[in-house]
This record gives C-alpha cells, sequence and structure tokens, in this order.
C-alpha cells in the first residue's frame, strides 16, 4: 500500500506571512530535535529536485522548508536545493494537459511548493501559470457543485480518507493562495473556498465533528485536522466569527482521540490515528502515524493563530516528544523498494524507487509509525517516507519563526 500524498494539502495552511508576532510565545522546547532532523534530512535521497522516499509529498514540504529556511537561517545549501526543487514542480505543472489524465497528486503537492518558494524568494515570474491552473481546478470541483462525490473520484484517497477531508484538500489550495500571496484574484479563490465549507458542512457536519462521510459517523482525525485548518484560514481571510466557531468545535469534537496518561501508553499527548489502522494491520487502537501528527500539529498552531492561546501550542509538546522520543530510527532504501514498478528489476543491493533503480543505502529520520506497542518495521505495509520528515521541519522552523 503507497500512502496517497494528496493528504499532505492540508498542511498548506500554514505559510511565512501567517500571525502577528506574539512576544509572550511559549519557548520552543526542540531546538535539539530539529538540529538534528536538519542533518538526517540531508542523506534523504534527493535526485534532480525530487525527494525519492517521499510519496511525492516533498514537493510542497521541500521548498516549504528549503526556501523559507533559507532565507531566515542565510543557508545558499537550503537555496539551491529548494531551486532545484522548484524547477522540477514548474515542468510538473507545466506538463498537464488534462485534469482527468494528470497526476493529480504531483500535480497539486507541485502548485503548494511552487506558492512557498515564491512567498519566500519573492520572484513571482510563474504565478500567472500557477493561478491558471488552481483556476482550472476549482471550475472542476465547482462543476460538480461544490461537492466531489465518492463515485466521482473513487480510489484509495477517498476510500482512506472520506470525502470531508478530499473536499477539504481543494478548496485549501485557493486558500493557501490568497493568504500567502495575496494580490489579484483572490476575492475569486475565497468566495470559492466558502462555498465548498458550506457545501462539506451540509453533508458531513454532525453537530459536534466532521463525518468520515454522510454514513459513517465514527470519528477520524484527518476530516476535522482538516477542517480546523479551513474554517481557521477562512476565518483569517473574511473575520467571520462562524469559521472560528466551527474550527473550536471541531477540535473539541475530535478530543476522544486524544491518548491521555490515564490510557497507560506511551506518548501520551498524541492522538490516534484511526484512517488506515485497519489497512496497516493493527490489533489495537494503540496506533499513530508521523504525518497524522505533523497536521495536528498544523491545525494546532492555526487555532493558536486565530484565538492568541498559548495551550494550542503547549499541545504541540508532547506531540513533538512523541516524535523524538519514539519514532526515530533507521531506514534503508531497500526498506521501502517498490519492486514491481522497476521494468528491468533492479539488481541486488538496489532498491526501485519511483521506477529507478538506486544503490542501497540507510540513513537515521523519523518513521512512519507507532503500531501495538512498537515503531515500524520494514516488514510493515509503510516504513518510511521522507516528505513527512521535511514537513516536521517546515512546522518546526515556522513554529520558531512565524508565529
Amino acid at each position: 500500500m503507497r500512502r496517497v500524498v494528496l493528504i499532505g494539502l492540508i498542511g498548506i495552511a500554514l505559510c511565512a506571512c501567517g500571525g502577528e508576532s506574539n512576544k509572550q510565545l511559549p519557548p520552543f522546547l526542540h531546538g535539539d530535535f530539529y538540529g538534528d532532523l536538519k542533518v538526517w534530512a540531508d542523506d534523504f535521497l534527493f535526485v534532480d529536485g525530487d525527494w525519492k522516499e517521499d510519496f511525492d509529498d516533498g514537493a510542497f514540504y521541500g521548498p516549504g522548508f528549503y526556501a523559507q529556511a533559507g532565507e531566515t537561517e542565510d543557508d545558499d545549501a537550503f537555496r539551491q536545493q529548494a531551486l532545484e526543487a522548484y524547477q522540477d514542480n514548474l515542468a510538473v505543472m507545466r506538463a498537464v494537459e488534462d485534469l482527468t489524465t494528470a497526476d493529480v497528486n504531483d500535480l497539486a503537492m507541485s502548485l503548494l511548493g511552487l506558492i512557498e518558494y515564491i512567498d519566500a524568494t519573492g520572484d513571482r515570474s510563474a504565478l500567472p501559470e500557477v493561478d491558471e491552473m488552481i483556476n482550472t481546478i476549482n471550475e472542476f470541483v465547482a462543476s460538480s457543485g461544490h461537492y466531489l462525490p465518492p463515485e466521482m473520484v473513487p480510489g484509495y484517497a477517498m476510500y482512506t480518507y472520506g470525502p470531508a477531508a478530499i473536499n477539504g484538500l481543494m478548496g485549501l489550495i485557493s486558500l493557501q493562495r490568497a493568504y500567502v500571496l495575496g494580490g489579484a484574484g483572490t476575492d475569486k479563490m475565497v468566495d470559492f473556498a466558502g462555498k465548498v465549507a458550506a457545501k462539506i458542512g451540509e453533508h458531513n457536519w454532525s453537530g459536534s465533528f466532521y463525518k468520515f462521510d454522510e454514513d459513517v459517523d465514527k470519528l477520524h482525525l484527518y476530516p476535522n485536522i482538516t477542517m480546523i485548518i479551513y474554517n481557521a484560514r477562512l476565518y483569517q481571510l473574511t473575520d467571520d466569527v462562524n469559521y472560528q466557531d466551527r474550527a473550536l468545535a471541531a477540535y473539541q469534537g475530535m478530543q476522544p482521540l486524544k491518548m491521555t496518561e490515564a490510557d497507560g501508553l506511551v506518548g501520551p499527548g498524541r492522538y490516534r490515528s484511526p484512517y488506515s489502522q485497519v489497512d496497516m494491520g493493527a490489533q489495537t487502537d494503540d496506533y499513530s502515524t508521523l504525518s497524522s501528527q505533523n497536521y495536528l500539529m498544523f491545525a494546532l498552531m492555526l487555532l493558536y493563530q486565530i484565538t492568541g492561546e498559548n495551550r494550542y501550542l503547549e499541545e504541540m509538546n508532547p506531540v513533538l516528544d512523541f516524535l523524538e522520543n519514539y519514532l526515530v530510527g533507521q531506514a534503508c532504501l531497500v526498506d521501502i523498494s517498490q519492486d514491481d514498478l522497476c521494468d528491468p528489476a533492479c539488481a541486488a543491493g538496489r532498491a526501485c524507487l519511483k521506477e529507478e533503480c538506486y544503490d542501497d543505502y540507510c540513513h537515521q529520520g523519523i518513521l512512519h509509525h507507532w503500531m501495538d506497542g512498537r515503531l515500524a518495521i520494514p516488514d510493515d505495509l509503510e516504513f518510511f517516507c521522507s516528505g513527512c520528515n521535511v514537513q516536521t521541519l517546515y512546522l518546526m522552523w515556522y513554529r520558531q519563526e512565524k508565529l
């Protein structure tokens, strides 16, 4: 099973321009972890602007971190890495001729990476092309009444994350563009996102949380994280307090997923990740993924931004503790090799990643999940995602630099 990277879009609500500085910001307690992860990320396989172990979400979080941190930390190596990723993302966007046949995951992540790069560097030369592609996506969603039904986009993403989350992703592209870069055309994008939010509410709001879909009342993390971010960003762009209220209500609604001391499990403060629990083979609900904890922290930072309440930032600390103390391990390329995608097959000692063979080697990083009282192992369906690691770098950078 490959993790569908489109869900990585829910991280887009954070950007370098968000929020006013708060001089009473709680101290950042994970500077050493941040420094370690930057060093580990140097060893992730990066070829011609593409993170090969990333399941494609490096296209967003690569420029998101390296372009932004390249400026704030005055690091030319980071700037060069961001430039290479930017050029690769441009090529992905320009190759799309028809949305119905395109790799929409890769396209969406590439668009978001382009937005981050433009924001960090001030180079707006590609912005007209980015806007044209976003408008094309929006017209596609609008043609279905501003809500994509499951049968319109069947497959793993809809099955795993549900229509509330998937429709939220579509509107968040416009919200990111409007909030980060502003300017002409953004009012139209915000209006579009508001219409999508209304339809998601009609179909999926239970009264206390966002349902996985219209027929499944079970509480899931991703739909609620997505819509916390979505409503928070709409509040920032419109000053409509109803969006703030809904973001806070969704936060309260998802609290049963939070692990507490009373659970007697490691990492209290993290949240359960039921979206892939069954498919991954978990035997208990002691299951948390790196990606979902990242998105949780995005949501917490936005809740801080729209309320000014430090408790949301402080809730990030035990989550980062969990990642640092329990999810760090070694990964080798062969651990995530997609052997069936390379023809001819890779020779011994080489790994197949994105249909190419590479010499195997190992590096340190944050592994994919914690399951049934143990860290991820190579035999699990998923083991390591470099894009998720770079996402963690991005949110720790943002926590330090831009709140």
